[in-house]
């Protein structure tokens, strides 16, 4: 078991850190309210409320462009470190916070951190846990997502925002503690030439019998290729390198080991934000009194999915264990645009006066629905598929590159909701909502490969177009694992 028990810790690292941006997402569902009343010494207009809510998304972006190179120059551990001081001075400055700038400063920096470990966090657990149960880690990280924002809105209702934001500061401060006693990723190690401390690191968190030791030895012949090919042109000028490296980018742009897993991502991770996970986080309270009714008990309600969410998250790693990633993905996300267009027709008939009967019950079993197919698939999937899918000499590029779309699109859905309800209506959102999700999964069914109890260097090798058969053809004879023999057609065997 203690293979197991390494992981877990490292996966807790990460996992308490994700818990914190959690909070961070849920903090203005509980902030903006309380800005709102009139004995606040903060005073907020329409337009700040929004911007409050959704500059955390606009400064994703930032921090997926600093960690790109980050992450592949000075490691994944000491990247990780760096994310957490921005979140802690997001806190402090919430703290002391006097008026709307300074709270909007501090949701950038606190945004910032977010964008940094969002390709980060992944990557690390998808590198240094087992396959068997790399899909069931890699749910924690929307598990502790759904942990922060229930946290967050549960103190909402017994403590003032600063003495939320406060509270908070310890999940930060206690991830810190953890990641220090974190070891280094092995294929990191592998790729800038440490192979003894990759290899002793790897036995330490994965155990040693010849399943691993074939998928340590897959790894490394794999890398030492790639870090050859890059050490043969260390020798030449500045201008050659110049000159090679946008050759190589014009040719790593046409391999689809590159730009397929960036475009399931993209699709993915716009899917994502526009079912509206963010969303409902930041706006619980306005949602439920639109959708429920305005004389509902809106605190006790987000409390509740909250709740449910977190339940459904845990349900979510069991599931991640047993179902393939395609079945899960696309029956929850059936399910999630269904519910999108049964709350629009309610919304509608509602303000036609059309009902045949007003009852809350209706409504709530309708956002239910909805905050379980979000929980169960639409949201844990990207999560889990964004540490898989990516080959690792492209992984710290491919998963900046399409990190971007879950920050843009973050940005985009929660400063747009105000907007769009305004304008056209929340029906009309709901079902442009919906569309946007049908046209992600329409295009991901045609795109996505299975990766379940799949090797990181098997699926890079899909992608690049090997099947099984061909990747086993090229292995020598006597094969990596105990009695794993290869047929030859020659009768002579030199």
């Amino acid at each position: 078991m203690k293979p197991i028990v390494r992981q877990a810790f490292l996966t807790a690292s990460v996992a308490i850190n994700i818990i914190a941006h959690g909070c961070v997402i849920g903090f203005s569902a509980v902030l903006i309210p309380s800005l709102r009343r009139p004995e606040s010494h903060i005073k907020v207009t329409p337009s700040q409320e929004s911007w409050i809510a959704s500059i955390v998304g606009f400064a994703l972006i930032t921090g997926n462009i600093i960690i790109t190179p980050l992450m592949d120059t000075l490691g994944r551990k000491k990247s990780h470190l760096l994310t957490i001081f921005p979140v802690l001075i997001g806190w402090f400055l919430l703290v002391t916070a006097t008026n709307v700038a300074s709270i909007i400063f501090a949701r950038f920096l606190q945004g910032v951190a977010m964008g940094m470990l969002g390709p980060l966090g992944s990557i690390i657990i998808g590198e240094m846990t087992d396959p068997r149960n790399r899909g069931a880690f890699l749910t924690c990280v929307s598990l502790s997502l759904t942990i922060g924002v229930l946290s967050t809105h549960a103190l909402g209702t017994y403590f003032s925002w600063q003495q939320n934001a406060l509270i908070c500061s310890f999940v930060t401060f206690t991830s810190l503690l953890l990641i220090i006693y974190n070891p280094e990723s092995p294929p990191w190690l592998i790729a800038k030439g440490k192979f003894d401390k990759a290899e002793n690191i790897f036995y330490y968190l994965r155990g040693k019998n010849g399943q691993q030791e074939a998928e340590w030895k897959d790894m490394l012949d794999a890398q030492k290729m790639i870090k050859r090919s890059i050490e043969s042109g260390d020798n030449v000028g500045f201008g050659r390198r110049v000159s090679s490296f946008f050759g190589y980018l014009r040719v790593t742009l046409k391999k689809p080991e590159f730009y397929k897993p960036i475009i399931i991502m993209f699709l993915l991770y716009t899917m994502f934000q526009f079912a509206g996970i963010n969303v409902i986080s930041s706006y619980t309270m306005d949602i439920i009194h639109k959708v429920v009714g305005p004389e509902a008990n809106a605190k006790f309600l987000m409390v509740a999915l909250d709740i449910e969410r977190l339940v459904c998250n845990i349900l979510a790693v069991f599931l991640m264990r047993t179902m393939k990633r395609r079945t899960l993905l696309f029956s929850s996300g059936a399910i999630c645009v269904l519910s999108y267009i049964g709350k629009s027709m309610y919304v509608l008939a509602k303000q036609k006066g059309t009902l045949p009967f007003d009852n809350q019950w209706v409504p709530l079993a309708l956002i239910g629905l909805y905050m379980f197919s979000l929980t169960v698939g639409v949201s844990s999937i990207p999560f889990t598929l964004s540490g898989e899918i990516f080959p690792l000499e492209y992984r710290g590029l491919g998963s900046g590159i399409s990190v971007l779309a879950l920050s843009l699109n973050f940005f985009i859905a929660v400063k747009s909701f105000p907007v769009l309800t305004n304008s056209i209506g929340l029906s009309a959102t709901y079902l442009l909502y919906a569309g946007i999700v049908t046209l992600c999964l329409s295009i991901l069914y045609f795109m996505l490969p299975e990766t379940k109890d799949r090797t990181l260097q098997d699926i890079e090798n899909t992608f690049r177009g090997l099947s099984p058969a061909e990747r086993k053809s090229a292995e020598p004879l006597n094969g990596y694992r105990a009695n794993d023999m290869r047929r030859c057609s020659s009768v002579i065997l030199y």
